[in-house]
C-alpha cells in the first residue's frame, strides 16, 4: 500500500505543533536518508525556536505580539510542508520511512469491498461459422476490470485469460464443434483475491 507524509499542520494546536515539529528536527537532524534537505532541517530549528519566543510574548498579551505568533507560526507550517514534500520524495509510499522522518502518514485507501462470485455469467454463441463467442456478465458497482477465461471442455490445460474494462467481450479463433468452458471473475481493488463463477460450457459453432 501507498503510503504519504501529512502535510497539514493548521488545525493542531500550539503545543501540537510545537511537538510535531520538535520530533521531525530530532528525527532528520543527520539522517543519511535525507541529506538533500539538510539545508531545511537546520532551517526548522532556527523557525521553530522562533515560534517558541512568539508564544511566550503573545501569553503576556499585547494584539502586536500576537500577530507575530501568527506569523511565526504560518513559517514554521510552511517549513514542516517543504519538508513533508521531500520525505514523500524519498520514501515513495513507505510507511516506515515516514514515519523515521518523524512524519505521520495517511491512512492506506482501504478496498471498496470485495467482489462477489458473479452469478449471471452467460456464453452467446456467434453465427454459423464465426468460431467465436460473446461473454457477459452482470456488471458490478466495485468491479474495476472484468477477467473472463476459456479452455477445451473437460481440459486440464491453463485457463486462457483475457481482461476487459466493461461486462463484455468477444472471444473469437476457436475450434469450430468443439466444446469449450468458460468462466468470468470481477477485478476490484485486491487482485489476490479473484472469485471466478461457475463454469459454463458451449459447443462452438
Amino acid at each position: 500500500m501507498y503510503y504519504k507524509p501529512k502535510f497539514s499542520f493548521k488545525r493542531k494546536t500550539t503545543e501540537a505543533l510545537d511537538h510535531a515539529a520538535e520530533k521531525v528536527f530530532t528525527n532528520m537532524s543527520g539522517n543519511e536518508l535525507f541529506t538533500d534537505v539538510a539545508d531545511e532541517v537546520v532551517a526548522l530549528e532556527t523557525e521553530l525556536t522562533d515560534f517558541r519566543a512568539a508564544v511566550a510574548a503573545a501569553i503576556r498579551g499585547g494584539k502586536s505580539t500576537t500577530t507575530e505568533r501568527n506569523q511565526t507560526r504560518t513559517i514554521l507550517e510552511n517549513r514542516l510542508q517543504m519538508l513533508a514534500m521531500g520525505v514523500h520524495r524519498v520514501a515513495k509510499g513507505d510507511p516506515a520511512l515516514i514515519l523515521a522522518a518523524g512524519f505521520d502518514h495517511t491512512k492506506a485507501r482501504q478496498p471498496k469491498g470485495l467482489c462477489p462470485q458473479p452469478i449471471d455469467f452467460v456464453v452467446i454463441n456467434g453465427s454459423l461459422g464465426s468460431c467465436a463467442v460473446r461473454l457477459k456478465v452482470k456488471p458490478h458497482r466495485n468491479a474495476r476490470a472484468y477477467r473472463f477465461a476459456y479452455r477445451m471442455a473437460g481440459s486440464a490445460d491453463a485457463w486462457t485469460e483475457v481482461d476487459a474494462h466493461g461486462s463484455k467481450r468477444t472471444v473469437a479463433g476457436l475450434q469450430q464443434f468443439v466444446e469449450y468452458e468458460f468462466r468470468c471473475t470481477y477485478i476490484g481493488n485486491d487482485t489476490d483475491e479473484l472469485n471466478y463463477s461457475d463454469k459454463v460450457t458451449a459447443i462452438v459453432i
